[in-house]
């Protein structure tokens, strides 16, 4: 046999049909299977005989079969000259399972001949029918979810959204597939949600429940927290967001209340501060010094009434200076007078002279402070201080103010005994709670480090732009 002739090419052709993986089966033009390869035979489970003795239209259910023969038709009829289509095979035990069919028309000697190739694509089938009733299921929960739910793209324009976020802002979905996510978000909030997105889609994974303001359509402002998840395709292309939405405003209202009332009874605590201040200093102060003025003209009496006398006028002095100081306790004049930072300055020199104990008062801010700040700020300082003198068992605490990147910061640091942060906030005892309040109220934060043995660090943080701060900001908008 010579390379190239006739018989070599019936020999390649038959190895190939015999060891092809994808099923092969030649056909006359009647639809008979004339030879049948290994591979179709194991799909099916039948032998090539009993394949042979088949017709093409008894290998699959009626409907698959009629679409298979109307193609086959037109093949014979010299319409087409080939065709694909996907159909169910029914195996030997009665099983059905899907094939990729390709048919062409072989035209040759003595008679044409039909090629069929049958891939096995039972998986990719299952497969998709599992993805397509995966997308059933998001599309379901998607609707009907009882939060806001939805799809945008990564330029932040609306792709989808559900009736729930719909009826949360006012708009039709068709009304927010023409907008973008910052069309609806306060113009406030949008840079740092802007940058929540991108960082998102540049790290493809998403975020937890970000706080942020939306605009609904009346022009009301609905406050939401949102989550959200990067979509990716086949391939591992980032292709669009899933959010969700919740609208929290109610809580936020609530919040509001709380935080309210919480001020207005702070605000009337000071108050009744100050009237017993000056009830302590103008009233009883005064009438305890009248005293020692009257008990220290009775200078000629007998000298052991005289020595009594002098003992109650000492008594009556120190009554006076601890009245004066519980006034300066409950209410400091110099913190109206002098300014929050010469207030905390003389209160640490006070408290270190009277506990015996060195406070080591450092202060770099130059900007006079909102009232509100600096009676926070100094409340804080009273007891942290307080607790040092009365727990710690140090003889010196450090005390720290500073200011920068527009914030206060006020540290409390002593290396004494230390405590149980959680079991303390627990406990009945109301001052590191009332110090979280305080500080909350202001918009800040307050960290409290302390372990047993290892000593206390008390950090307070409160937004503040000083007055150059302000100018430097509106001369940069303006530029």
């Amino acid at each position: 046999m010579q390379p190239g002739s006739t018989e070599e090419a019936k020999t390649l052709f038959y190895n190939a049909f015999q060891a092809s993986p994808i099923g092969i089966v030649m056909e006359n033009l009647d639809g008979q299977p004339l030879f049948v390869n290994p591979a179709f035979c194991a799909m099916l489970g039948f032998t090539e005989e009993e394949m042979r003795n088949k017709h093409c239209v008894d290998f699959s259910p009626a409907e698959d079969a009629e679409k298979d023969w109307a193609l086959f038709q037109q093949l014979r009829a010299g319409s087409i000259d080939h065709y694909q289509i996907d159909k169910r095979y029914f195996r030997r035990d009665g099983t059905l399972v899907w094939g990729r069919l390709s048919i062409s028309l072989l035209n040759g000697s003595p008679s044409p001949l039909v090629l069929a190739m049958v891939e096995d694509i039972t998986e990719r089938k299952r497969a998709e029918e599992a993805l397509r009733d995966s997308e059933a299921q998001f599309r379901s929960v998607f609707r009907d979810a009882g939060v806001g739910m939805v799809i945008v793209s990564p330029e932040g324009r609306y792709l989808s959204a559900n009736p729930t976020f719909c009826d949360c802002l006012g708009y039709t979905e068709q009304e927010l597939l023409e907008m973008s996510v910052e069309s609806i978000t306060h113009p406030e909030d949008w840079p740092a949600f802007q940058k929540k997105l991108k960082e998102a889609m540049l790290e493809g994974r998403g975020f937890h429940w970000f706080q942020k303001r939306c605009l609904h359509k009346s022009g009301r402002i609905v406050y939401t927290e949102s989550s959200t998840s990067v979509i990716r395709n086949r391939e591992g292309d980032r292709q669009f967001f899933v959010g969700q939405v919740i609208d929290i405003t109610s809580r936020k209202k609530a919040e509001e209340a709380v935080a309210g009332m919480t001020r207005k009874l702070i605000e009337a605590q000071e108050q009744e501060r100050a009237r017993i201040a000056r009830e302590l200093h103008d009233d009883i102060n005064q009438r305890l010094a009248m005293l020692a003025v009257q008990l220290d003209q009775l200078q000629d009496i007998p000298s052991d009434a005289q020595s009594r006398v002098n003992d109650l006028r000492k008594q009556t002095i120190e009554i006076s200076n601890d009245v004066q100081a519980l006034s300066h306790q409950l209410h400091s004049s110099k913190l109206e007078y002098l300014g929050v930072t010469e207030a905390m300055k003389s209160w640490c020199r006070e408290v270190g002279d009277k506990q015996k104990l060195e406070v080591d008062f450092k202060c770099d801010v130059a900007s006079p402070l909102p009232t509100e700040i600096g009676l926070s700020l100094f409340r804080v300082l009273q007891e942290a201080l307080h607790n040092a003198a009365s727990h710690s068992g140090v003889k010196r605490v450090e005390v720290r103010l500073s200011e920068h990147s527009n914030e206060l910061h006020l540290v409390i640091r002593d290396s004494g005994k230390g405590f149980h942060v959680e079991a303390a906030l627990q406990g009945e005892g109301l001052g590191l709670t009332s110090m979280r309040e305080r500080v909350r109220l202001v918009n800040g934060t307050i960290a409290i480090d302390s372990k047993p043995e290892q000593g206390t660090t008390i950090h307070v943080r409160l937004p503040f732009a000083s007055d150059q701060d302000s100018e430097r900001e509106t001369s940069s908008a303006a530029r």
